[in-house]
């Protein structure tokens, strides 16, 4: 099923990418990323790397068979001079007689099989452990990747919803200076009520500029996080959430369920048995290491042709071969040293990391309730604002209030949007957060 899907997110990004516009989702931003992110492939190169260190590992244990082959013309042959005693004279005369044969050749296979070798053994084990840990790895990435994706992909629904909102103060500033115009061309308002609503029309219009641009660069660097194109466009099918509910938060914190879910820690866990599991290589250098081998081939000498199996003189043998470690000069005694050592750093580690989760889930929980706390409330100032604005331009209209009354109520709603946004971002991210510390993601 994982194939399938895989497959088909694949011919989904291949058409769309052909079009270059694309509309993503939360989900589907964070699937995007994950397939084209570089920085996220490289661990998923990881977890293959791990997948051939595991295999060259079992090889080690695998029989060694090597072939020889060897066709030589000797083409100055080699000679010795020997005394021989004449039987005649009595006497000790030279004689040279000439070394080998004008052609030579050998053949032969060999075999290497390991018996007992601890040293393949702790490989076996080390790579089995390695690729856990690569997993923990690509899994803590894959959080990591979630949670800057959606920090991202939240910021840019934030602009693009301050977008909205300074489009509906410009809208309004530019309705209060054509209120203010027409007051004016009727002797009814101040030149100062005039052009104080004319600068305050400019300055919408140039917020709403400042925001427009803000979504230029959130949705660049949204982009660029995910992986996308350079020459591809991007659009936001989410939208931010309208009504938010106070979460029902445990009166006490999970500790052993988060430590259970924290990748983290699980990863740290994974490499202290690896580093463990180097310990034991280093020691198991101790232990002598037994091999057994054998031989098969034959070897080929004339002075005119070696065609013939005549001239071919065959041999074969088995044998086992015992190494004993005697002294390596404390070399190995020196590696376990250090290997104790990182041992102690990985104990260390574990213990900041549960400290870290411990600490975590206390302070993500209160900000959490905090957030949605501040958020609740500063939707009812929202809400009361807004009202407060449509009632003094009713009044301002039918001259019962003046322009400085309209400029405060909407200085007022200007910044209590303001302030509800950065509110709704900050208990999304407060959320987002909590879930984080508690192993949700």
């Amino acid at each position: 099923m994982k194939k399938i899907f895989t497959c088909l997110f694949f011919c989904w990004h291949i058409v769309v990418s052909a079009q270059q516009s694309i509309s993503l989702s939360l989900d589907q931003a964070i699937a995007f990323a994950a397939a084209n992110q570089p920085q996220f492939q490289n661990y998923k190169i990881d977890q293959q790397i791990s997948d051939a260190k595991k295999l060259e590992s079992v090889t080690k244990y695998l029989p060694k068979l090597n072939g020889t082959v060897d066709f030589r013309d000797n083409l100055k042959l080699g000679e010795i001079a020997l005394k021989f005693p004449n039987p005649i004279t009595g006497l000790d005369e030279n004689r040279r007689i000439q070394q080998g044969t004008t052609y030579s050749g050998t053949a032969g296979v060999d075999l290497t099989q390991p018996l007992l070798d601890m040293n393949a053994v702790s490989d076996i084990k080390i790579a089995k452990a390695q690729r856990g840990l690569t997993n923990a790895q690509l899994d803590q990435a894959m959080i990591d990747l979630k949670v800057n994706v959606t920090r991202s992909y939240y910021l840019v629904l934030l602009n693009q919803e301050r977008v909205a909102k300074a489009e509906k103060s410009v809208e309004r500033f530019d309705k209060a200076y054509k209120d203010t115009k027409v007051k004016f061309d009727n002797q009814n308002a101040l030149k100062t009520d005039l052009n104080r609503a004319y600068l305050n029309w400019s300055n919408s219009k140039y917020q709403l500029k400042v925001t427009q641009d803000s979504i230029k660069s959130s949705i660049a660097a949204f982009a660029q996080l995910i992986g996308l194109p350079t020459d591809a466009t991007v659009e936001l099918s989410d939208k931010l959430p309208s009504e938010i509910k106070q979460p029902q938060l445990p009166e006490y914190p999970d500790l052993k369920g988060a430590e259970l879910s924290r990748v983290e820690l699980r990863a740290e866990v994974q490499q202290m048995q690896v580093n463990k599991l180097q310990l034991n290589k280093i020691n198991y250098q101790y232990i002598p290491s037994l091999n057994g081998y054998g031989y098969i081939g034959g070897q080929g000498l004339d002075n005119t042709s070696l065609a013939s199996k005549d001239k071919w003189f065959w041999t074969s043998y088995i044998g086992m071969r015992l190494q004993v470690p005697i002294f390596d000069g404390l070399q190995k005694m020196a590696l376990a040293r250090q290997q104790k050592y990182v041992l102690q750093k990985n104990e260390n580690n574990i213990k900041t990391i549960r400290n870290s989760i411990h600490y975590q889930l206390q302070t993500t929980a209160i900000n959490y309730a905090n957030a949605a706390k501040n958020l609740e409330l500063i939707q009812e100032n929202v809400k009361l604002a807004e009202e407060v604005v449509k009632d003094v331009n009713v009044r301002y209209q039918n001259s019962v209030a003046g322009y400085q009354e309209v400029l405060d109520a909407e200085s007022t709603l200007k910044e209590t949007e303001f302030n509800y946004l950065q509110s709704l971002y900050t208990f999304l991210l407060a959320e987002l957060e909590w879930k984080k510390a508690n192993g949700k993601l």
